[in-house]
């Protein structure tokens, strides 16, 4: 029992001795609080610890958990995934081009008609059968293939014959290696075929070989006339008539 409980029982006590002709009813009450009083101080001593007041250090919180390394210095790893390719037209996707696969060509049939050019040399035919046989198989080859043909064909062709390359040579279509070897045959030609076939490409709109065939046939004329074709003409056919071919000469008679 502690003093402050001694002292209200010292006062008890002296209440009782003081006052012996107090009615015992308003003693009982007397005792009733006094007891009330003691209940509520141990209540107090024993009970649970006032909350403490605002503004006092609060509990240190718990350390976060350290997160597994991943060996990026803390950093998360980041995982890039491809983009969709934008297409030309706007608002639509496409998805990514595959990769292609190289296929190798078939070989080029060079070896057909190489073996075809060595059999045409080899025969025992003329000149001119043989050029026959090569120019029926020329348009139907691959562009070196054309270029390589068209030499032996020049070579073999007689000058009678000279007229059916002239729609060749006049196209300015013709692949230019070819126009190159036709250039140079026609300059071996008489001057009767030579130059209206190359007044024929002088005139040809777009020909590659326009203003080089221009340029010689100046030198034979001797005069530059540019686009007037009628005086080009004319001034052929008088440089001829004053200039004509020699006769060839005739084949000997066995």
């Amino acid at each position: 029992m502690d003093d402050e409980t001694g002292v209200e029982l010292s006062i008890m006590e002296r209440a009782n001795s003081e006052n012996k002709g107090i009615r015992p009813g308003l003693l009982v009450a007397i005792a009733a609080i006094v007891v009330a009083l003691v209940a509520a101080k141990f209540l107090g001593l024993f009970g649970p610890k006032p909350v403490e007041a605002a503004g006092s250090n609060p509990p240190e919180a718990a350390a976060p958990e350290t997160p597994p390394s991943t060996g990026l210095g803390g950093r998360k790893p980041v995982v890039v995934r491809p983009k969709p390719v934008t297409s030309a037209v706007p608002g639509t996707q496409q998805a990514p081009a595959p990769v292609a696969t190289v296929v190798p060509e078939p070989a080029p049939a060079a070896g057909d008609w190489s073996t075809k050019l060595d059999e045409v040399l080899g025969s025992n035919e003329v000149e001119a059968t043989k050029a026959d046989r090569l120019l029926a198989i020329w348009p139907t080859l691959p562009p070196d293939g054309q270029v390589e043909v068209m030499q032996h064909i020049t070579n073999l062709l007689p000058d009678e014959k000279f007229p059916v390359l002239l729609n060749t040579f006049t196209n300015a279509q013709t692949h230019e290696e070819v126009l190159d070897v036709l250039m140079t045959d026609v300059l071996n030609r008489p001057n009767g075929l030579k130059l209206p076939a190359l007044l024929d490409v002088a005139r040809a709109g777009g020909h590659p070989k326009a203003e080089e065939a221009k340029d010689i046939l100046e030198v034979f004329v001797d005069q530059n006339y540019g686009a007037e074709w009628p005086k080009w003409e004319k001034a052929i056919q008088d440089w001829l008539k004053e200039n004509p071919d020699e006769a060839p000469p005739e084949p000997e008679q066995k």
